[in-house]
């Protein structure tokens, strides 16, 4: 729905709020929460060399049931405190909920 406009984002460090910002701009819609809901991606072969993590944070529109899947990577001595430092946006999606 808005993949273009997102594409643009792709590729950026960005902070959560600064991601969530953003989108609300893009969508025109109000985000429940600025951070996202944030969950860790486990591979099925992990790479131990790896000094990051990759990560999905969820944010749910206010006014409806659809919601965007942002994916980044961070450094994983970082793990507490992904809602301040600018994480790597690798990828984002509208997930459309009818």
């Amino acid at each position: 729905m808005h993949e273009q406009d997102f594409s643009i984002l792709e590729g950026k460090a960005l902070t959560l709020p600064e991601l969530g910002r953003e989108l609300e701009n893009i969508t025109g819609r109000q985000l429940i929460d600025s951070t996202g809901e944030i969950k860790r991606v486990i591979a099925h072969l992990p790479n131990f060399e790896s000094d990051t993590d990759t990560f999905v944070a969820t944010y749910r529109l206010n006014h409806q049931n659809d919601f965007i899947d942002a994916t980044f990577t961070a450094p994983k001595n970082q793990r507490d405190h992904l809602k301040e430092i600018p994480v790597n946006i690798e990828l984002i999606s509208y997930i459309t909920k009818s």
